[in-house]
């Protein structure tokens, strides 16, 4: 019957043998100038000429504005009163959530004045943000927000 820890030491043993014509690293190995080599010592394949895998340019990502939908809006909404939201997720996301505080301030609640607070927050971010124009810049993503 095996002990469990010979047994163990005698895999430990092996598999920190170095492997017959592998080439051991550390700091002192001379590597070869102008290559890359791979955690085997060996040397990897560069390509001679280099292309961007993604191009990009700040001038595609202007944002369209977009209306806000019949369905996406309260019906005690007057029409004249439905705003324009720039395409931005950030946008989106504070005219849902003022057209939100604006419902439940109109039910009227005993923390009306914290809603209150939090609408005029989110109405300073919303015109920071430009949402009702052209959308926000990384810029004012950073600047806009608490």
């Amino acid at each position: 019957m095996f002990r469990p820890a010979i047994v163990l030491s005698v895999i430990f043993a092996f598999s920190t043998m170095p492997t017959a014509g592998a080439t051991k690293l550390n700091n002192q190995t001379k590597l070869p100038e102008n290559r890359a080599v791979g955690a085997d010592g060996k040397p990897l394949s560069i390509p001679e000429h280099f292309q961007a895998a993604l191009e990009y340019h700040a001038s595609e990502a202007v944002t369209q504005v977009l209306n806000i939908s019949d369905s996406q809006t309260s019906s005690k909404q007057p029409r004249s009163k439905q705003r324009a939201i720039a395409n931005d997720a950030s946008c989106r996301w504070l005219a849902s959530r003022m057209a939100d505080l604006n419902s439940r301030l109109q039910k009227g609640s005993h923390i009306d004045s914290y809603l209150q607070a939090e609408l005029n927050d989110y109405r300073r971010q919303w015109s920071c943000l430009k949402c009702d124009s052209g959308g926000p810049s990384s810029a004012d993503l950073s600047r806009c927000r608490p």
